[in-house]
């Protein structure tokens, strides 16, 4: 009996301990894990802290380069750094917290916390939207319609980002495929019953994307640094694009008496920016590498417009079949870039445009669009920036009565890239947040 009481007793005693133990255990354990996820997660929200205030400071002054911000707060502190480079910014947020206390899982003493979260923010090119005005109106001067509202009704579509400054009209069921902005709230009308948008990638108002007149200086002096300056003294130009990479050149395009010749892309526009001012330019054909073309109005006034003849301008390698094309145009005018009348056109042509397209202070219209037959459909690859909304036809309710339907696909390429000097935002714009 005494013995059966001793190994008893002892038995007790040693699960009584062990279990003390591993509560011991278990206890510190939790401790430590307390400890270590409290340092771990003010440290992250300093570093956060930090990557908000170098981002707002950047995005509020372009101009902002203060490479080391260092700044206490909340018991610890974080440093900033601002790294440029080109158009991207590069925000850099380093966390540091004072801690004391020993891990038991580390075994060792954790006398700091630290984290980092970094921001990249971004002047973007105008390139990115596949719609974007100041204001939906009409602008072509001379139309009967000028300063009338333009209207997205059920049946329009727009595949790419969308944006004015102003406010979308819209009538019944529209259809955006990614996200819309714009400065203010949208007019709605009810069409068949239907007073529904569809905003497949969201929407957003209250926002302003300014447009500056500098993109226009920094082109010209692009191309008369190059020797892509075909001509500022008045005079249209035509060019003719060519499939294996050459440009047909005709100045004035009637007669070619100032100049007629072909050349390279790469040797008439060494920058990738060829230019015109104080007069129009006039081009079609089959391009191939990277070239934007501008018009600018120089001293005259009436000056500066594009005009797209024959068929319209694509690119040698599809970018609509092949995302990894190096085909890439940028068409630029001052004033308008116009689709030249041909009243040989039926109602099954097809006019092609595989370009971003940029007007500062008009639109990307139909010549009489008003007053000719129904000349088939506009196919545009890419995006058009302007100020107004240009239209290609007018509608009523039997359907299209003069004109030309519109059917816009963004150029996905364009949203990381660009064609040489396209225009650009004033702003940066914040485009990746990373977080351990």
């Amino acid at each position: 009996m005494g013995k059966s009481m001793i190994i008893y007793v002892v038995g007790v005693s040693a699960i009584v301990g062990y279990a003390l133990l591993t509560m011991g255990r278990t206890s510190a354990s939790s401790m430590d894990t307390y400890a270590e996820y409290y340092s771990r997660t003010m440290a992250h929200n300093l570093a956060i802290a930090g990557a908000n205030i170098g981002t707002q400071r950047c995005l509020n002054d372009t101009s902002y380069n203060t490479n080391t911000l260092n700044t206490a707060f909340a018991g610890g502190s974080f440093d900033v750094y601002v790294i440029k480079s080109g158009d991207t910014t590069r925000i850099r947020s380093i966390s540091h917290l004072p801690i004391h206390f020993y891990s038991f899982r580390q075994s060792r003493w954790i006398n700091e916390a630290r984290d980092t979260v970094e921001a990249v923010i971004k002047i973007v090119s105008f390139s990115k939207y596949s719609w974007f005005t100041d204001q939906e109106k009409n602008g072509y001067v001379g139309s009967p319609f000028r300063g009338g509202d333009d209207w997205k009704i059920t049946g329009d579509s727009v595949w790419g980002l969308a944006h004015t400054n102003g406010r979308f009209n819209l009538g019944g069921r529209p259809y955006f495929h990614d996200k819309v902005t714009a400065t203010n709230s949208p007019q709605l009308m009810t069409v068949g019953g239907v007073r529904a948008p569809i905003y497949n990638g969201g929407y957003q108002w209250g926002v302003t994307v300014p447009r500056s007149a500098a993109n226009l200086t920094n082109l010209l002096t692009t191309a008369s640094g190059s020797g892509g300056l075909l001509n500022n003294t008045g005079n249209d130009v035509a060019l003719t694009f060519i499939n294996d990479g050459r440009v047909a050149v005709k100045i004035p395009p009637t007669t070619g008496s100032i100049r007629n010749d072909t050349a390279n892309i790469t040797s008439l526009a060494p920058s990738g920016v060829v230019a015109v001012s104080g007069g129009d330019i006039r081009i079609k054909g089959t391009y191939r590498g990277r070239i934007t073309v501008v018009a600018l109005k120089g001293s005259n006034a009436n000056k500066g417009n594009v005009w797209l003849d024959g068929n319209g301008i694509a690119a040698f390698d599809n970018p609509r079949s092949n995302s990894a094309s190096t085909d890439m145009m940028g068409i630029v005018a001052e004033r308008n870039a116009f689709i030249t009348r041909d009243n040989s056109r039926s109602e099954q042509s097809v006019f092609n445009i595989q370009a971003a397209v940029y007007c500062h202070e008009g639109e990307l219209t139909a010549q009489d669009f008003w007053n000719i037959g129904k000349h088939g459909r506009v196919s545009l690859f890419g995006g058009v920036t302007q100020k107004t909304a240009g239209s290609l036809g007018t509608f009523g309710g039997s359907g299209k009565l003069t004109g030309m339907d519109y059917s816009i696909r963004h150029d996905p390429r364009f949203l990381t890239a660009a064609p040489p000097g396209y225009p650009k935002a004033t702003k940066y714009e914040l485009v990746s947040w990373y977080e351990k």
